[in-house]
């Protein structure tokens, strides 16, 4: 199971992501005793820091809960309802980031079939 940290690292070098085309602003994920990142999205084009900026979409959680997230153990909606994940600002755009989690697990699947 990867850790925060490497999803971030991996991640960091795409400058373009398709699936965030339409979508401008900025999260900022952290990940308790781990670190914060921060998204800037605009208009598809990431950039990402491993840094506490002020953002329009805050995402707070444990590693655990994270990992289970990006890889689709988790729904992000649901751990939210549940009190596992803290969504503050723009909520929204964190529905957005949902999507995207979900088109990317989507297409993992349809890759490996």
């Amino acid at each position: 199971m990867p850790t925060a940290r490497e999803v971030f690292q991996q991640h960091k070098v795409q400058e373009y992501e398709p699936l965030l085309r339409g979508v401008t602003g900025t999260y900022l994920f952290e990940i308790e005793g781990v670190g914060y990142w921060f998204l800037s999205v605009r208009d598809g084009a990431i950039r990402i820091e491993e840094v506490q900026h002020h953002a329009d979409c805050t995402i707070s959680c444990n590693e655990p809960d994270f990992i289970d997230i990006i890889e689709g153990r988790r729904s992000l909606i649901t751990a939210a309802m549940q009190g596992r994940v803290k969504i503050r600002g723009d909520i929204p755009l964190a529905q957005k980031f949902h999507g995207l989690v979900s088109a990317m697990i989507e297409s993992k699947r349809q890759e490996a079939a």
